[in-house]
């Protein structure tokens, strides 16, 4: 997929936010009033996806981990994570990154602009990737669950079958593994990918 006049910038303080509405309020509050408050306390890093006009999408960033405690059944966490590990790198816990926000502008449904994203963010953190992270994490709304298992994503735990949103993960490990990166077009042009602007 190809978006003419799209550009991917990091967030700054200084950016000016160009109008968006992705039809869920939290995910709106966050992008409009609080992410550069994240991004100044270093706790997310937001980038985003626009034109001229618009706010295209966004997505912010964050370090997670996925540990025993979150899985809950000791049996499922060495069958899911540490039976999967070599013997001496048998954790309590593995690094991940977590996709803390992730919103497309209700104008640009439809155009698999969320799927660009999560394929990007599975080659960027596999490729020269400056810290270990083995798995990419979210806490998914319900309305997002199939978005999310449609890009490979599993369920970490049965604990909240019945709450707002469920924990997810995928496995880096799984592309690692194909020596390959991520089949995608790329949103804009690729070689600014790779070291979004910062505005």
């Amino acid at each position: 997929m190809q978006l003419d006049g799209i550009s991917l910038i990091r967030l700054t303080p200084e950016h000016s936010i160009k109008p968006f509405d992705c039809d869920n309020e939290d995910l709106n509050d966050f992008f409009i009033n609080n992410c550069v408050h994240y991004q100044n306390e270093l706790l997310a890093v937001t980038y985003i996806l626009e034109n001229h006009e618009k706010t295209v999408a966004f997505f912010s960033i964050l370090n997670d981990k996925i540990a025993l405690k979150d899985v809950g059944n000791p049996n499922l966490w060495d069958k899911l994570f540490r039976e999967k590990m070599p013997e001496n790198k048998r954790f309590n816990s593995y690094p991940a990154m977590k996709i803390g926000r992730l919103g497309v502008n209700v104008e640009f449904k439809g155009q698999k602009i969320g799927t660009a994203i999560i394929d990007y963010l599975k080659a960027w953190f596999i490729t020269n990737n400056r810290t270990g992270c083995k798995y990419i994490t979210v806490d998914a709304y319900s309305e997002s669950l199939n978005f999310y298992k449609k890009n490979k994503f599993n369920f970490l735990t049965e604990k909240d079958v019945n709450k707002d949103t469920r924990a997810m993960y995928f496995d880096l490990q799984q592309i690692a593994n194909l020596n390959t990166q991520v089949a995608t077009e790329p949103l804009i042009d690729s070689s600014s990918l790779p070291a979004p602007s910062s505005n």
